[in-house]
């Protein structure tokens, strides 16, 4: 996700980034750490960075998690113009989640352009070499980002109008600012990030009853929405219309939806991304645990869902927008508190959490468990 104006603070809004201390006594913190290790990030106690109206907060960066991907939360008001010009990524493979609000995202690729209008739980797929924009239109809209590989926030510093922390954690401050459009002198400079200008691109505007655009009749919210067959190709995912695969406990009294995004098919083997729906852990049950080559986050995005990690003594409760990040090889544990939950989870490499829920699953049509 992107934003431009030129920076005026970056010296100060990357200090006020500074590394946090090596202090391990706790999984919950305040300052993403600067090393890998577990922890968890609550809704918006993070300090973030403010260009134009968007605040950005980075709850998984390049050197939290080795450089294994960026996860980012966009919190906005809606805008009347893009909240970007149009540009491509050569090394970095970008998605959209929605959690909030509603957005415009358009993606563009030998010569087919597409657009959509993203209502919470849609996601879009931005791979390399792709045109995009995008465009906030409701009041509060948060977008939740990954980008592989991690350290892409060094973006954000650098364009940041300023950093921005709320003592009463308000997603975004008010007031008028400076859209963060920029122009094309400033996006040119900008080829050091692998943010490459696109400035020929027009956004098709002209969506259709179903919230398409440039690719009109398009299936999205009437149908069923297909993966790419590579790892080059963009496409969309609106909530509850892609693949859908059903899991369960050993002990078969709790269940698991997976809904797939990206798998190492989307993604030549480097993540995997998508939900997790979560049925109620019976009190008489224990939650399975994990423990995976590589790294893992999960964003809760409906519900409630535990969580713990061996070595710390907490057992947390999360809540929409809260963030836990595993390391590779460390053994762990969630499950839904709530009769109903979900998560956004991002994997590192091939062998990850939804890898082995899908191997274990089977191919299921609706969005809910068996009843």
């Amino acid at each position: 996700m992107l934003f431009f104006s030129l920076v005026t603070l970056f010296g100060a809004v990357a200090a006020g980034q500074g590394a946090a201390r090596r202090d391990n006594s706790s999984l919950v913190v305040t300052k993403v750490p600067d090393h890998v290790r577990p922890y968890v990030v609550r809704a918006y106690t993070l300090d973030g960075v403010r260009i134009g109206s968007q605040i950005y907060r980075f709850p998984v960066t390049g050197p939290s998690s080795d450089n294994a991907f960026t996860l980012i939360s966009t919190a906005a008001p809606a805008s009347s113009e893009l909240g970007v010009l149009p540009h491509i990524h050569q090394a970095h493979y970008e998605n959209f989640y929605n959690l909030r609000g509603r957005f415009a995202l358009w993606a563009s690729k030998d010569n087919a352009t597409s657009g959509r209008i993203f209502t919470p739980g849609d996601y879009g797929a931005v791979p390399h070499n792709t045109t995009h924009s995008f465009q906030i239109l409701d009041p509060f809209t948060e977008m939740v980002g990954v980008i592989q590989p991690g350290g892409f926030e060094e973006l954000f510093y650098f364009l940041a109008s300023a950093n921005y922390s709320s003592s009463t954690y308000a997603p975004f401050p008010q007031g008028n600012f400076t859209s963060p459009g920029g122009d094309a002198d400033t996006i040119s400079k900008l080829q050091q990030f692998d943010v490459w200008a696109q400035v020929q691109f027009t956004p098709p505007m002209n969506f259709d009853a179903n919230g398409t655009s440039g690719d009109g009749g398009a299936v999205w919210k009437n149908g069923v929405n297909e993966l790419a067959k590579d790892s080059e190709t963009p496409f969309f995912v609106a909530k509850g219309y892609g693949p859908k695969v059903l899991s369960s406990s050993a002990d078969k009294t709790s269940y698991y939806v997976v809904e797939p995004f990206i798998t190492a098919t989307q993604s030549d083997g480097n993540f995997t991304e998508g939900t997790i729906t979560l049925s109620q852990l019976p009190p008489s049950s224990q939650p399975q645990e994990w423990s995976l080559p590589g790294h893992t986050a999960l964003e809760v995005v409906d519900g409630l869902v535990c969580v713990k990690v061996q070595g710390y003594e907490e057992e947390l409760s999360l809540s929409v927008g809260d963030v836990v990040f595993v390391p590779g090889n460390t053994t762990w544990s969630f499950w839904g508190e709530a009769a109903y939950s979900k998560v956004l989870y991002v994997g590192q490499g091939r062998e990850t959490l939804d890898a082995k829920l899908r191997a274990e699953g089977r191919q299921w049509e609706s969005v809910v468990w068996p009843a």
